[in-house]
């Protein structure tokens, strides 16, 4: 039996999404042409999937830049609550939109209780059994498949929650679509994307702020926000000051003295110059028809 039975009805063949409903048997879902095993009440359809031709059409050029008002942070008009274990700035967005299935796309060990708790119903998507870039415990997933080929029906999310995976894919724009096709129409898809993080668990897609912004816009999401997470300065602290005692605090500070310097010195916000030196951006998109 499945580990979330609330996948039952949704789980589909990856090259035939939209295709019928796949049986659900004891140990093994059918009907998609190749074994699906159930291990441990999570099916996996990556372990026996067949390799697949997939092909995707784009605007050549891409011109669009984004503006000033999307390349600026949501309001926080609310903290969160201590059981809230994502990006602050998630929670009035997904505490405000209606509720439904959320996709936690490359979910490593998973975020059950915090999307639970806002009353989502969860499905935990992996490529591993067990990644852990998080911590050394079980991954808590429903589902292990392959982000570029996702084995459901189109628009049957209403989040899609996309945090550190963008860089590790090896075709990004594919898995994008991916996650557009299953997310309704005012659906949201929320994450994060590396810039100068460092290479990191076979990372190799690391995205400047216009790459990331002209990448959501590809597929037609309407990116209402892209700004910076961690500096490039606190993410390596512990490299830049040699693990001294406290450099969590010295990547802090150094990001604090140079954006006054930016204040004073530059014609740029520090806002804007700190898109230049983010080793994390975060973005926010909604999926408009």
């Amino acid at each position: 039996m499945l580990k979330n039975p609330k996948i039952i009805d949704l789980l589909r063949s990856p090259d035939n999404p939209d295709g019928i409903p796949l049986r659900v048997e004891k140990e093994s879902v059918t009907g998609a042409s190749w074994p699906i095993p159930i291990v441990n009440g999570i099916p996996d359809f990556v372990s026996y999937a067949p390799p697949s031709q997939q092909s995707m059409t784009f605007p050549v050029p891409i011109l669009e830049r984004p503006t000033r008002e999307v390349l600026s942070p949501p309001v926080i008009t609310e903290n969160p609550p201590k059981w809230f274990h994502e990006e602050r700035h998630k929670y009035a967005i997904l505490k405000n939109h209606r509720r439904g299935f959320l996709l936690d796309v490359g979910c490593g060990q998973g975020n059950r209780a915090t999307f639970e708790k806002l009353g989502y119903d969860y499905i935990g998507l992996d490529i591993s059994w067990n990644c852990q870039q998080r911590n050394k415990g079980p991954a808590d997933i429903d589902i292990l498949a392959d982000c570029h080929r996702l084995p459901l029906p189109s628009g049957c999310m209403e989040i899609v929650n996309c945090t550190a995976v963008l860089e590790h894919l090896y075709w990004p724009a594919l898995a994008m679509k991916e996650m557009m096709r299953v997310l309704k129409p005012g659906g949201i898809l929320v994450g994060s994307s590396s810039f100068l993080e460092g290479e990191h668990f076979d990372s190799q897609c690391h995205f400047t702020s216009l790459g990331l912004y002209r990448l959501l816009r590809s597929t037609g999401l309407q990116v209402c926000h892209l700004y910076p997470g961690l500096s490039l300065w606190e993410m390596h602290s512990n490299s830049i000051f040699f693990n001294f005692p406290g450099h969590k605090y010295l990547g802090r500070l150094h990001r604090i003295l140079y954006l006054l310097l930016v204040s004073i010195k530059s014609q740029e916000s520090p806002q804007q110059r700190l898109l230049q030196h983010a080793a994390i951006l975060n973005f926010v998109g909604l999926k408009t028809s």
